[in-house]
């Protein structure tokens, strides 16, 4: 994390170590102190003492899958999953917090790109969400394929698209394509997005 806020590899620049660790150190980042799994209430405790104490405002939850291992539901695993996704909203909306949830997607063929339906579990995740982005990675018979943020659900203005992404080593970090930063709407360049059956031109024409 710290090469990714620095944008450099520090491993061979060891004089600039501290100058970057103390930048670091003053970014208003907590980590929560759990490892393993762990409840959801003991999630939510601590979430909401991190609101009270520190003033949180956004909170990343990496994985859903992961937390679902320690609950003991008497049902099966995908009322467990909307119990959990439900939990989450109620604490957003409650605490005026941003919780982001992520969440593995089911098992898809190589060739199909993610959707929405592609979420694990029921559509309550979806539903219950105000953004739903998917981190697109298109493979490819030649060279590393093609990687791309897609904007699948938004519900402050609607607008949904692509961020093309390419993978920087130096910093490890995923940062928009150079001039292409903006977001692409899919109905508007088909040509570097990916294609949505019954969508396209040709496809309006030859019915």
């Amino acid at each position: 994390m710290l090469t990714q806020f620095a944008m450099q590899r520090l491993d061979d620049q060891l004089e600039k170590y501290d100058e970057w660790a103390d930048k670091f150190e003053n970014l208003p980042l907590y980590f929560m102190t759990f490892h393993g799994q762990h409840s959801i209430k003991s999630v939510i405790d601590t979430m909401q003492h991190a609101v009270y104490m520190y003033d949180i405002s956004h909170v990343v939850i990496d994985n859903l899958q992961f937390m679902m291992g320690q609950e003991h539901f008497t049902v099966d695993k995908f009322s467990a999953q909307d119990y959990i996704v439900g939990t989450f909203r109620k604490f957003a909306t409650d605490n005026s917090c941003h919780v982001t949830l992520i969440i593995h997607p089911r098992k898809e063929d190589d060739n199909k790109e993610l959707q929405a339906a592609s979420i694990f579990g029921t559509a309550k995740a979806s539903q219950e969400a105000d953004n739903v982005l998917i981190l697109q990675d298109k493979k490819l018979v030649s060279g590393q394929g093609k990687r791309y943020l897609q904007v699948v659900k938004n519900r402050f203005d609607g607008e949904l698209g692509i961020f093309p992404l390419e993978f920087k080593k130096a910093s490890l970090t995923f940062s928009a394509v150079k001039g292409r930063a903006k977001l692409q709407k899919v109905k508007e360049d088909s040509d570097n997005t990916p294609e949505q059956p019954g969508n396209s031109t040709d496809a309006k024409e030859k019915k």
